[in-house]
C-alpha cells in the first residue's frame, strides 16, 4: 500500500516514509499502535510516511526498534540526511507545480519566481545561500528559470498572484536590477494567464503575515496548499488544511488593489527605483573579488574581473592601483552573454 505522488523516486524521505507505511500495514497495525510502539505522536507518523515533515536520526532508530527492522531506517538516513541538489520539499512542489491547472501565491518578501528576471534571481538566490550552502546558486537559477517555462505554454495554468506593496520598494540587487525587474513584473500582468495585484501596506495587519503561500489546483488530485518560510517550505494535502489556506488567500486577494491599480503602482516603483540608480552608486562592490586574467603581462597588468557579487560584474584595468582603477560593471546576464560571444 503506497500513496502515489509525482517523482517519489526522487526524494529519499518520501522512499523512507513508504517503507514505514508498508511495514505497519503488514502488521496491520495502525498508526496509533506504530506511534505509541515508537514514543511519538499520531501526527508524526503521518507526517514521516507522507514526508511531509521528514523523519529524523532519532525517529527512524524508534520506529526500527518498534518494528523490528534490524536498522534498515537508520541506514536510509544516510540517504535523507544527504539529499540531492534540490531538497526533497522542494522536488515535490515543483512536480506538484508542473501539473497544476491554476496557481495563486501570495509574495511577502519579493518578487515570486515564475515572475522573476535572471538577475534579480541571482540577487535573491545569492542571499538565500546563507541559508542553504550546500546549493549552488547556477544549479538553484537554472532550476528557477525552467520553472518559468510552464508561463510560456501554450495552455498555461491560471496565475494569481498578491504582492505586498513593501517588496516593490527593496532594492534587490541595486535600484537598476530592481527597476528592470519591476519593468518586467509590469509586462507580464498583460499576459492572459497572469493576473497580479498588490496588497497595499495600508491594510494593516492580515492573516497571512510570516510567510509566502501557494495553492495548487490539480486536474487529477486534491488541491494544494505550500507554505515556505526563509530556508524550507511545507506542503498540506489533507482538504481541511488546504480549505482554510484558501479563505486565507480570498482575503487578501479582497483587500489587493485592482490589476490596473497595481500596474500603476508597479510602475510608479519602476520609475523611483530608475531615480534612485542615478543618484547611488549603480552597485556596491564591496566585497568583490577581482582576478586576474590568465592572459596578463609579464608585469601581470590585465584586465581583472570580480565573479562573486550577486547584482554586478565588475571589470577594472590592473595596471592602475586599485584605488585609482576605473571600474565598469555589467549585469551577470551581460557578462555570461559577453563570455559566450568571445568563445564562439
Amino acid at each position: 500500500m503506497t500513496n502515489k505522488r509525482p517523482d517519489a523516486e526522487l526524494s529519499p524521505a518520501w522512499f523512507l516514509g513508504q517503507e514505514v507505511l508498508r511495514l505497519r500495514t503488514a502488521r496491520e497495525w495502525p498508526q496509533a499502535k506504530l506511534a505509541s510502539k515508537a514514543h511519538m505522536a499520531v501526527s508524526r507518523i503521518g507526517q514521516i510516511e507522507n514526508a511531509t515533515i521528514p523523519a529524523t536520526l532519532d525517529n527512524a532508530r524508534d520506529l526500527d526498534a518498534a518494528l523490528e527492522t534490524d536498522g534498515i531506517l537508520e541506514r536510509l538516513m544516510v540517504l535523507v540526511e544527504n539529499p540531492p541538489v534540490i531538497p526533497d520539499w522542494l522536488a515535490l512542489f515543483i512536480a506538484f507545480e508542473g501539473r497544476a491547472t491554476s496557481l495563486s501565491e501570495y509574495a511577502p518578501m519579493h518578487v515570486p519566481g515564475l515572475m522573476q528576471t535572471a538577475d534579480y534571481a541571482r540577487a535573491v538566490l545569492t542571499t538565500g545561500l546563507i541559508l542553504t550552502p550546500s546549493l549552488s546558486v547556477d544549479a538553484q537559477l537554472a532550476t528557477r528559470l525552467q520553472r518559468q517555462e510552464i508561463v510560456h505554454r501554450a495552455q498555461p495554468p491560471a496565475l494569481w498572484f498578491v504582492l505586498e506593496e513593501s517588496l516593490l520598494r527593496r532594492p534587490v540587487g541595486g535600484p537598476l536590477v530592481m527597476a528592470e525587474q519591476l519593468g518586467h513584473l509590469a509586462a507580464m500582468a498583460d499576459h492572459p494567464a497572469v493576473n497580479i495585484q498588490v496588497l497595499p501596506e495600508s491594510i494593516g495587519a492580515h492573516p497571512a503575515m510570516g510567510g509566502s503561500l501557494i495553492l495548487l489546483a490539480l486536474p487529477d488530485g486534491p488541491n494544494v496548499a505550500y507554505l515556505e518560510g526563509s530556508s524550507i517550505g511545507q506542503l498540506f494535502e489533507e482538504p481541511n488544511e488546504v480549505a482554510r489556506y484558501g479563505l486565507v488567500y480570498d482575503h487578501l486577494q479582497a483587500h489587493a488593489l485592482t490589476p490596473g491599480e497595481s500596474v500603476a503602482m508597479i510602475r510608479l516603483a519602476q520609475e523611483d527605483m530608475t531615480k534612485m540608480s542615478k543618484t547611488q552608486p549603480q552597485h556596491d562592490l564591496t566585497g568583490a573579488d577581482f582576478r586576474k586574467s590568465t592572459r596578463s603581462n609579464n608585469q601581470g597588468a590585465c584586465v581583472e574581473v570580480a565573479l562573486n557579487l550577486p547584482s554586478a560584474v565588475p571589470v577594472r584595468d590592473s595596471k592602475f592601483a586599485p584605488e585609482f582603477s576605473p571600474v565598469v560593471t555589467a549585469s551577470p546576464a551581460a557578462w555570461a552573454a559577453f563570455v559566450a560571444d568571445l568563445k564562439m
